[in-house]
C-alpha cells in the first residue's frame, strides 16, 4: 500500500452550492480508476483558515454524483500529490488528484449518500478530521457517485468565500 498525501495551500475556497458543476481551483477531488476495481480509504482530512476576519468555511466532503471530465493534472507550486514513504512506490492504476477540471464535479446532494462535515471559522480556525479504523471515507466504483469524491466550501452549508490551506491523506489499494 501507498499512502499519499494531496495538499492546496494559499487557495480561496469561493463558497458554492451543493449539486452545482464545480470550478478551477475552488475543490479538491480525488478520483479512483475505472480501469480497475480500485479502493481508495481517505485517512485523514485537514483544513486550516487562513482569512484575514471571521468567515464561515463551510467545508464538506461528498460523494461525487457527476464526476469531473478532463481532470487537469496538478501543476502550480499551490497543490501537490505525492507519497508519504519518500521511497515508496506509487500503484500501477493510480488515483487522479485534481483542483481544476474541463467540467467540475458535483457534490452530490442525495440524502442517501455521505457528507462529512468539516465545517470551520476560516479566521485561523483548524479541523482535522482523523478516520478510526475501519471508519475510513471510502471511495470505489468504476462511475459517479462511487468513483469520485470532492471536498469544497459549501455556500448550502453557510460557507462564504474562505482562504485555506488544506490536505487529504488517503490510501488506494
Amino acid at each position: 500500500m501507498a499512502k499519499r498525501i494531496f495538499t492546496t495551500k494559499g487557495q480561496t475556497f469561493n463558497a458554492a452550492a451543493d449539486n452545482t458543476a464545480l470550478t478551477s481551483v475552488i475543490f479538491m477531488y480525488l478520483l479512483a480508476s475505472a480501469t480497475a476495481p480500485q479502493l481508495v480509504d481517505v485517512l485523514e482530512c485537514k483544513v486550516s483558515g487562513m482569512a484575514s476576519a471571521s468567515t464561515l468555511g463551510g467545508f464538506v466532503l461528498k460523494r461525487a454524483s457527476t464526476n469531473a471530465t478532463t481532470p487537469t493534472a496538478l501543476s502550480t507550486a499551490s497543490a501537490s500529490d505525492g507519497l508519504l514513504l519518500p521511497t515508496g512506490t506509487a500503484l500501477a492504476s493510480t488515483v487522479t488528484a485534481a483542483i481544476a477540471a474541463a467540467t467540475g464535479p458535483i457534490g452530490s446532494n442525495a440524502v442517501t449518500d455521505a457528507t462529512l462535515d468539516l465545517g470551520l471559522n476560516g479566521f485561523g480556525g483548524i479541523f482535522r478530521w482523523n478516520a478510526a479504523p475501519g471508519q475510513e471515507w471510502k471511495i470505489q466504483g468504476a462511475a459517479a457517485p462511487g468513483q469520485g469524491s470532492v471536498l469544497y466550501n459549501s455556500s448550502t452549508s453557510s460557507g462564504v468565500n474562505c482562504a485555506a490551506n488544506i490536505h487529504i491523506i488517503y490510501e488506494p489499494y
